[in-house]
């Protein structure tokens, strides 16, 4: 047996007459639930309590009037949803319109017959069955949502570990290139849907080096043959295969599989140019090309001026102008704000302002955290068998 829903219905009025008539009229229909109330401040509190279906209410009441008790009822979270119905004798047009425009949704003669009210009461209530239909519906979707962003997220920690394990140091270059894509995304003014995406890829672009044999994805790119390069340039496709099982991450998955397409249209798999290319993957061409320079060994100066000759033949030259803007920003506030230290000069009290890497790419510990006796203890003891290089950068 289906339950019947059982609609709160709130009368507001001065008079105990009209509350009287109203509440013995409604409470005939046995799936109404009638309240009362003999003035506005009264009536808050009750529909605070019952949250109404609807409220009919009195227009001229001492104290606060049927308007303003409209706005007050429009003006809280829990009860602005409610349909509020006015009774009046007024006939002027200009203060109903005033009331329509104040949330009112609708006016009832004072007059009217009690069919015609309660016809008016039934077709509203039509309405309202409709909006908590489709309010629910709305949670239930965005409770999916948020479990669907919850698994996504715990997905990318574990794709991220996994290719840690194959990659050391793969974790601190998605860090870097999801800072990097933000950067960039924000001169775009791109949709925020859309960001989130790219940002999205920006952190797996890497994910299908799991794919490739341990020694290519460990070989300094300079040292590779003809073949093992070959192989190595299949990393995006199978990083867009990974993805695309993702649900909702089907454009992600795409800008990955095309990080390698070249602005002069030279690249793969595709042969695209330009603006043919989606704007994601001219984003990550240009960080994995970047990444590649660093990883090579190149000094900040060559890199930059690698990223420069790339400019209308492998990158977006508007993209590459804000990509070498942030490099130079943080590598110019790096040098301002931190300095490098040796193991052995780290004290407790000092903040990190990098990472801290092993030269195997196991991040230590994470920039931003204030060090303890203990943390300066794991610092040193894993520099003994997993050495440090280059000292540590703090503020």
């Amino acid at each position: 047996m289906n339950d019947i829903e059982i609609y709160k219905i709130l009368i507001v009025d001065d008079s105990p007459t009209t509350l009287s008539l109203l509440c013995a009229l409604l409470s005939k229909e046995q799936t109404y639930s009638v309240y009362q109330a003999d003035n506005a401040e009264k009536a808050i509190k009750i529909a605070r309590e019952i949250i109404p279906d609807i409220i009919i209410s009195d227009y001229y009441m001492p104290g606060t009037d049927g308007i303003e008790f409209c706005r007050q009822v429009r003006n809280d979270a829990e009860i602005s949803s409610s349909i509020f119905i006015l009774l009046t004798a007024e006939t002027d047009i200009s203060k109903k319109i005033n009331g329509l425009e104040q949330g009112i949704d609708d006016y009832i003669e004072k007059s009217i017959s009690a069919k015609v009210l309660l016809g008016k009461v039934k077709a509203f209530l039509k309405i309202k069955t409709l909006q908590n239909d489709l309010i629910k519906e709305k949670q239930k979707l965005q409770a999916a949502n948020e479990q669907l962003e919850r698994n996504v997220k715990q997905l990318v920690g574990v794709l991220l570990k996994i290719l840690e394990i194959h990659i050391p140091g793969s974790s601190k270059r998605a860090d870097d290139a999801r800072a990097i894509a933000e950067y960039i995304t924000k001169e775009f003014e791109l949709d925020p849907e859309k960001t989130k995406k790219i940002l999205f890829a920006a952190t797996l672009h890497e994910i299908g080096k799991i794919g490739l044999p341990e020694k290519i994805a460990k070989a300094d790119l300079r040292h590779l043959t003809q073949k093992e390069i070959e192989i190595y340039r299949q990393f995006p496709l199978v990083g867009s295969l990974i993805l695309s099982t993702i649900t909702g991450y089907k454009d992600a998955a795409y800008d990955v599989g095309h990080l390698l397409e070249n602005y002069d249209g030279s690249g793969t798999p595709d042969g695209l140019m330009k603006e043919e290319i989606s704007i994601g993957a001219r984003i990550l061409r240009a960080i994995n090309l970047q990444e590649e320079l660093f990883m090579m060994g190149h000094s900040f100066q060559d890199a930059i001026a690698k990223i420069r000759e790339a400019i209308g033949t492998l990158l977006d030259p508007y993209i590459t102008t804000h990509l070498i803007n942030y490099l130079s920003d943080k590598k110019r506030g790096a040098a301002i704000t931190s300095k490098k230290i040796s193991i052995e000069e780290l004290k407790s009290g000092m903040v990190l302002e990098e990472d801290v890497y092993s030269v195997s790419g196991i991040k230590i510990l994470p920039k931003g955290i204030k060090l303890n006796d203990r943390m300066v203890e794991i610092i040193k003891e894993r520099n003994i068998v997993d050495p440090i290089v280059g000292g540590v950068a703090i503020r």
